[in-house]
């Protein structure tokens, strides 16, 4: 009797491996497939540029320069040079909030000079204001207005994260995300 029950378990065993194997067990699909989006007028879809800060990465997926007015529901504002539009995709990979601030944000311009995202353009377009909570493995995605110079051409996004850590020892410690540097530039041409 006890070598009946050996060879059961050992089929058994086998069995049960192959009904895992065919189902595909402890293999679940990696990404979401997120539906394409519809670029805005004159926007240039980017691809590949992305960075990260602690566990929040960073990707700019769109680019508009030389935009000679930002109109919005109850106003419109002509820039002081050009209007550039950069839109940053965020996606945070933690167990934690993390805090982003599109004030602090700069655009790199390719003499090396910086600007901050533009008040007007950001209030006449709606776009997000004050301190931005990215909650745990949210996705979110919104436009930056930057205005430069006219005849100025873009380099980078100078972005500034949250480089805070969910690992609890980390926490204790007050310490960083592993490898966390802060600002990372993001090359848009």
């Amino acid at each position: 009797m006890h070598r009946p029950l050996r060879r059961l378990s050992a089929t058994t065993a086998l069995l049960a491996a192959a009904v895992l194997t065919l189902a595909g067990c402890g293999s679940p699909a990696r990404h979401y497939e997120i539906p394409p989006q519809p670029v805005p007028s004159g926007e240039t879809p980017l691809s590949g540029r992305t960075s990260a800060i602690g566990e929040v990465t960073y990707t700019v997926i769109g680019l508009r320069t030389e935009l000679g007015e930002v109109i919005g529901s109850h106003g419109s504002w002509i820039p002081h040079g050009q209007y550039v539009r950069v839109r940053l995709l965020m996606v945070n990979n933690g167990r934690e909030r993390h805090d982003f601030e599109p004030g602090r944000q700069l655009l790199v311009t390719t003499d090396g000079r910086t600007y901050a995202p533009s008040t007007d353009a950001m209030q006449i377009s709606r776009a997000v204001s004050g301190t931005q909570t990215i909650a745990s493995h949210e996705l979110c995605a919104f436009d930056l207005w930057f205005d430069v110079p006219k005849k100025a051409a873009v380099r980078a996004l100078r972005v500034y994260g949250d480089p805070s850590s969910s690992r609890l020892g980390d926490q204790l410690k007050n310490a960083p995300a592993a490898g966390a540097r802060n600002p990372v530039d993001i090359l848009l041409k």
